[in-house]
């Protein structure tokens, strides 16, 4: 009886097997056949759920896994640790991803405030972080270490009764990837550059497929990934970041978008398909990135994100917004249903290698909260314009009126300047004032490369890049050119692709010439709007074609607290 019940079993079993890899088999051809005989809601615009087939977003609970793991590991290692400074443990690249980071394990006999000292060469590249409470345990994290030094971290302990104790700990570290290239310091006024207090806040290099890194104020490298990032790389609410990598190191596209922190703890991953159909024969699939070029993160933590539809034809025109618990696509914005016809059906001013049509190049995007709108940049249009979140229509137009049909110059602005000169394949729009939104009129900068490809062709076009601010009456339908730099600085630091512009306090702004010399070199600027005076300048030199810097940004390695929750992420 035994011996029946055995052979019954393993036929049960290999039937099991056998149906289900058949079901799979079934599944995927199923869905390679609908990737392949797309609908569409109109020609040449995708039908919503075909869309939504297309991208398929998943999370992905590997990366948090490891994380969990590691964690454990450093619960268990501070339950073990007796009371005493000389006692602590000391851990270098605890998440395994970030060098420069590190971790201090230490418990104290009486209830003690730790500030953290990393030392550097020169006050102004000393970080220190004060961390809040009095603990008896204390799990300290450690950020913007120097690359191929044994780093030199002071802990201070101070007792209710104000009583202090240091003591200092060595962290050795390895040398930083070559991939980062050389950045040679030509300008550095560290008092009159925003750094933030305790100088946390560093230059974010933020690459366009490669290593993302932040310089200090002598231009020296305190932090890297060595996660390959591609574009993205943003701060959300709750202080972790948000990049764009690969689903696994060997892959060529990046199709994970990740929730992460200066550590390299992984708290939520979104995997997207990318599996489309080529231009030149719609039968055959090829797997592209997903998002270009930019995500951002919503009031209600969703997150919205500049993607490839997954069209046989089009690419990067339209934004699809996700849950962030769920990584369902909740709304999708297709451009095409929103600017004219002949954009995208008479477009002509690149051409990709694949085939596909990139009329409009959505390079950026800014959601006002205050007005429920959303602010956008795309590049191959040379036009921001504004939206209604909600319903999608048109606000304003920013733009020459080139081209255009007579039914869409009822929402350009008028410029009030005199000889007002239009942006040209511009990125990074953003509001100058995010938090200062009310009124009619708003602030917006952007990075102006100067490089008309459909309308607002003039003499000084790819003569210099530059970073602008305007000012939109959105009740009178004006523009007004109030602050720009670049000009002077002139060919040299023209870029035909990429670039930033971001205000980042004191009065100054960032501005990151990411494709300068034709792609060979990077400058970082940061310089003062009134004086125009330059603070801080770091070229950056000898880095792999193709990993120019897409951005820079001036970010704090301390958004929150400096005390690392040894707890299992959710």
């Amino acid at each position: 009886m035994k011996k029946f019940w055995k052979i019954s079993f393993s036929v049960l079993l290999v039937v099991i097997i056998v149906g289900g890899a058949t079901a799979y088999h079934e599944r995927h051809n199923l869905r390679r056949f609908l990737l392949v005989h797309q609908t569409y809601h109109q020609k040449n615009v995708l039908a919503t759920p075909q869309i939504k087939l297309n991208l398929r977003p998943a999370l992905s609970t590997k990366n948090t896994t490891a994380t969990n793991t590691l964690t454990t590991d450093y619960q268990q290692q501070l339950k073990a640790l007796k009371p005493g400074s000389a006692n602590a443990k000391v851990i270098v690249n605890p998440y395994k991803t970030s060098p420069l980071s590190g971790l201090i394990l230490v418990k104290t006999q009486a209830a003690t405030r730790v500030s953290l000292t990393v030392h550097g060469d020169t006050p102004a590249t000393t970080i220190t972080k004060k961390l809040a409470g009095y603990q008896t345990t204390h799990r300290v994290g450690v950020l913007g270490l120097y690359a191929d030094r044994t780093n030199r971290v002071t802990l201070t302990f101070t007792k209710h009764n104000g009583q202090t104790s240091y003591a200092t700990y060595t962290m050795k570290t390895g040398a930083a990837p070559k991939q980062i290239g050389h950045n040679v310091l030509k300008t550095s006024k560290p008092q009159q550059m925003a750094l933030g207090t305790g100088h946390t806040r560093l230059t974010f290099a933020v690459s366009s497929q490669g290593i993302t890194y932040g310089l200090d104020a002598a231009g020296q490298v305190r932090w890297y990934s060595t996660e390959k990032i591609s574009h993205i790389f943003k701060q959300l609410a709750n202080n972790h970041l948000l990049i764009l990598t690969k689903i696994s190191p060997s892959e060529h596209k990046y199709n994970a978008l990740r929730e992460t922190d200066f550590y390299g703890r992984v708290y939520r991953q979104y995997n997207f398909s990318g599996l489309f159909p080529t231009r030149q024969d719609h039968s055959k699939l090829e797997t592209n990135t997903v998002i270009h070029h930019d995500a951002i993160e919503l009031p209600n933590h969703n997150l919205l994100l500049t993607v490839d539809d997954g069209s046989s034809k089009y690419v990067e025109d339209t934004m699809i917004e996700i849950n962030y618990k769920t990584a369902k696509i909740v709304k999708i914005i297709d451009l095409k249903r929103i600017l004219p016809k002949s954009a995208y059906t008479q477009y002509d001013g690149t051409h990709r290698p694949d085939g596909k049509i990139d009329w409009f190049h959505q390079n950026s995007m800014y959601y006002d909260q205050q007005r429920d709108e959303l602010i956008v940049s795309g590049r191959n249009q040379d036009m921001m314009f504004a939206i209604n979140y909600k319903t999608t229509k048109l606000k304003w137009i920013l733009s020459s009126p080139e081209k255009l049909p007579q039914s869409y110059q009822k929402y350009l602005l008028k410029p009030t300047t005199k000889n007002f000169r239009y942006s040209g394949g511009q990125h990074a729009v953003m509001l100058l004032h995010p938090h200062q939104t009310t009124g009619d009129t708003i602030d917006l900068q952007y990075y102006d490369n100067n490089v008309p490809v459909t309308r607002g062709k003039t003499k000084q076009s790819k003569k210099w890049s530059a970073g602008e601010i305007v000012k939109i009456n959105q009740l009178k339908g004006t523009v007004e050119k109030t602050w720009s730099f670049g000009k002077t600085l002139g060919q040299r630091n023209f870029t035909n692709i990429v670039g930033s512009s971001y205000a980042v306090g004191k009065g100054n702004t960032l501005i990151g010439f990411g494709y300068a010399d034709n792609g060979k070199r990077s400058e970082f600027v940061e310089v003062n709007r009134k004086t125009g005076k330059i603070v801080f300048d770091v070229d950056r030199t000898k880095f792999a074609h193709g990993d120019w810097s897409y951005r820079a940004q001036r970010m704090s390695l301390y958004p929150g607290s400096a005390s690392i929750g040894l707890n299992s992420i959710k």
